[in-house]
């Protein structure tokens, strides 16, 4: 009861706020319209307009993604406000999505860890930030849900959620070709047809592939940061009745490609022991293999590489190591929905996906034997979720209650050679060979109602209660000396929680809405999975957000703009932060710990305009004041201060774009678009590392896609991140073994891409 109260004052409170976030529609609409199309989505699961909808959001059509030249999932994270996405984690591949919304999220792919930001394919939610990721494939929207999302999206969605949705079968007989030449030897090619088999049944089929050359090489000879992924999907839609609508998905991604394109961009002196078995006894047989000359014969600052000094060499490793970034990923849906009496609507929806990983990685990047990460996991998912909705009290109410059921299981390996050859020189073996295995289940019941208090006023309450269970068997051995310092333990955890949600919302005119909301987050705790040094693994607490939020969303100028916002006050609670920690000759050791508690104030204002029926404008602001409000023993000594800044957390980030469209008569349309990026200073490590530091940056795009007239086809060039503008995207920082290493950006880069209907 006291935890409701504190909540309806802190919702009393942030009514005195002006609220700034936007709505955006998908910005991309027919040409000769007049006005913003607006775009219908699901965030309260069920139908609505983006501006009739009283939650944080910003939504991407599959013309909007095309327009600003998106070729992976992560390059959305510079489109919408206080968002960022963050691909090429060292550990886990480029297959992994590292998603954070205002300021939360989580770093650490490994799967007894959570993500902060819940993704969803096609209404099933992807439970591991592995294979996150994926190519742009006949997509239909992206829905972007800003905050807290417990009630009707449940754990792990403490920051927000992303919602990728699809194009369903319609049996339209008809298609689209497209291919994509450019920089770096890329060539893309996707195609999608839909067919209709009979009156009640149509099948979709798209495949797509994706092809890039790297970025920079390491000593063997490695191409790192290319890019090798095939996708394919097949949908089957069958509607046997005006009552009954049933759709089964089946997909698959295969990725076979190097490692990601990084180096060292910090060496500190190491201490007089560590220095005298790594330089002392292993660099020599190294330095002779591989005729190495001074001051490149010795583990040392010879191997920084750093934006100051060189530039774009920052994507060449000195390392000697083959890495790769290896995954399969398959996935299995079926969705049916019933139309039951009185308009209510009964969903199931059922899903496996199952994933295959092989992730390697040379850490330090030189061609010394210091620390090298070989990580093979396998991991499987089912999940079933039950919705019934409908309307109730002379249609008054709307409401949906639902039941949850999710099953985890995977396996990994993880080999860890630290030093490797030590063993043979003074008997010290450090190298860890980590055997895991994982079973979980969470279950969860839930309901949202909104009431109309009158035509315009109306109040949304939810709540969702979620019980996690997780077993976790860890098993650490020394393969070298056949030592087993933790022989393999059972680990047990589970927790109940319970997650509401109060709103308000107040339609003050047909073009202006009003909305406050309050709600709780919640993120699963977890296992420090990486104990390389002996120490048994412990588990870590769940964190918590309560949020409270206020925002408005308004359609002005005769439908020719719509001004969105919001503002929002977070108290976040019991921080879960990655640290890697120095235990002295050599051996390091990588930690989540519970850092402490913290808050994060911000604010997002977004702008769409049609000033003309040729010309198109969008602005996009989002800003954000983190701050740890108590940090704990154990984090501090990790360096996690409470002076320290938040990660992946800017001040300050802005989009912008601007379209023409050029008539040209006989000769079909031009639209000429341009877009900007700007993101202040971040940091993306908890100790925020001063070479772990992403300066203010600011990316330009450039895009002209010609359409003949009464053709079929249309043809666009393209420049991405014009003025060559590098920053780092993520890194470690492994001081207790003298270093730091960094991965960047994609550099400049053309296209030219070709797109054709089919039939129709």
């Amino acid at each position: 009861m006291q935890l409701w109260s504190s909540w309806v004052r802190g919702l009393s409170i942030a009514l005195v706020f002006i609220a700034t976030d936007v709505r955006q529609p998908a910005f991309a609409q027919p040409p000769g319209a007049s006005g913003i199309e607006e775009i219908v989505v699901t965030a309260r699961r069920r139908e609505e307009t983006v501006q009739t909808t009283p939650v944080s959001m910003v939504a991407f059509s599959a013309a909007a993604i095309e327009a600003r030249s998106v070729a992976s999932f992560n390059e959305i994270g510079n489109f919408a406000a206080n968002l960022d996405i963050n691909g090429g984690i060292p550990n886990g591949g480029g297959s992994a999505a590292q998603l954070f919304i205002r300021g939360v999220g989580q770093d650490d792919y490994s799967f007894p860890n959570e993500p902060g930001v819940g993704l969803y394919f096609d209404d099933v939610y992807i439970s591991r930030s592995v294979a996150g990721d994926f190519g742009f494939m006949d997509v239909e929207r992206i829905e972007v849900l800003r905050g807290p999302q417990g009630t009707l999206y449940g754990r792990n969605t403490i920051g927000g959620a992303v919602k990728v949705v699809t194009r369903k079968p319609e049996g339209t007989n008809s298609g689209q070709f497209g291919a994509t030449i450019g920089g770096f030897d890329r060539l893309d090619a996707y195609v999608n047809y839909d067919l209709g088999i009979s009156e009640t049944v149509a099948l979709k089929v798209a495949a797509a592939t994706f092809n890039r050359d790297g970025l920079g090489n390491n000593l063997i000879g490695q191409d790192l940061g290319d890019e090798e992924e095939v996708n394919a999907r097949a949908s089957l839609r069958v509607e046997p009745s005006d009552s009954l609508d049933i759709l089964v998905v089946a997909d698959y991604m295969h990725q076979k490609q190097n490692g990601p394109a990084g180096s060292m961009v910090r060496f500190d002196a190491l201490d007089p022991t560590t220095d005298f078995l790594i330089n002392g006894l292993l660099a020599p047989a190294t330095a002779e293999a591989f005729n190495l000359q001074p001051p490149e014969d010795v583990y040392g600052a010879a191997y920084v590489r750093t934006l100051d000094a060189c530039g774009d060499c920052v994507h060449d490793s000195g390392g000697a190591a083959e890495t790769r970034d290896w995954a399969d990923v398959f996935g299995l849906s079926a969705t049916v929905e019933w139309s039951l009496a009185g308009g209510n609507l009964l969903r199931s929806i059922s899903a496996m996906r199952d994933y295959d990983i092989d992730v390697r990685r040379d850490s330090e990047h030189t061609p010394f034997d210091i620390v090298r990460v070989d990580n093979p996991e396998q991991f499987t998912q089912f999940s079933q979720e039950f919705q019934l909705s409908g309307t109730a009290l002379s249609d008054r109410l709307d409401w949906v209650v639902g039941l949850y059921g999710l099953v985890e299981t995977g396996d990994s390996e993880l080999l860890a050679p630290l030093l490797s050859g030590l063993f043979d020189a003074v008997g010290a073996d450090l190298t860890a060979f980590i055997e895991t295995d994982y079973d979980a289940f969470s279950v969860a019941a839930f309901g949202e109602g909104t009431y109309r208090l009158t035509d315009r006023i109306g109040l949304t309450a939810g709540a969702r209660v979620t019980h996690d269970d997780k077993k976790y068997i860890y098993g650490l051995s020394r393969p070298e000396s056949g030592q087993i310092p933790l022989p393999p333990e059972k680990l047990t955890s589970n927790w109940t929680e319970f997650l509401p949600k109060l709103g308000l919302e107040f339609q003050q005119t047909d073009e202006l809405l009003w909305y406050a909301n309050a709600g709780r987050g919640y993120k699963a705790g977890g296992y420090n999975s990486r104990a390389l040094s002996g120490i048994a693994p412990k588990a870590y607490d769940p964190e918590f957000v309560n949020a409270f939020e206020v925002g408005f969303k308004s359609t002005l100028a005769d439908g020719r703009v719509t001004l969105n916002g919001a503002a929002f006050h977070n108290d976040y609670q019991d921080i879960q932060l990655l640290a890697v920690l120095d235990l002295g000759g050599g051996n390091v050791e990588t930690v989540i710990e519970n850092a402490g508690e913290g808050r994060i104030i911000g604010a997002e204002l977004e702008i769409v305009a049609v000033p003309t029926e040729r010309l198109e404008l969008t602005v996009g602001i989002g800003a954000l004041d983190t701050k740890y409000d108590e940090v704990g023993d154990s984090a501090a000594g990790a360096g996690i201060l409470e002076s320290n800044a938040f990660i992946n957390a800017p001040d300050l980030n802005f989009n912008g774009s601007a379209q023409y469209e050029f008539d040209l008569g006989e000769a079909g349309r031009l639209a000429v678009r341009a877009d900007v990026v700007h993101k202040s200073a971040q940091h993306r490590d908890a100790v925020n590392t001063p070479e772990l530091k992403a300066a203010a940056y600011t990316l330009w795009n450039a895009r002209a896609t010609w359409s003949p007239s009464g053709g079929n086809w249309r043809v666009a060039a393209f420049v991405t991140n014009i003025t060559d503008e590098l920053y780092v995207t993520n890194g470690v920082s492994v001081l207790g073994l003298g270093y730091v290493e960094a991965y960047y950006n994609r550099p400049r880069e053309w296209g030219l891409a070709l797109t054709v209907d089919l039939g129709g």
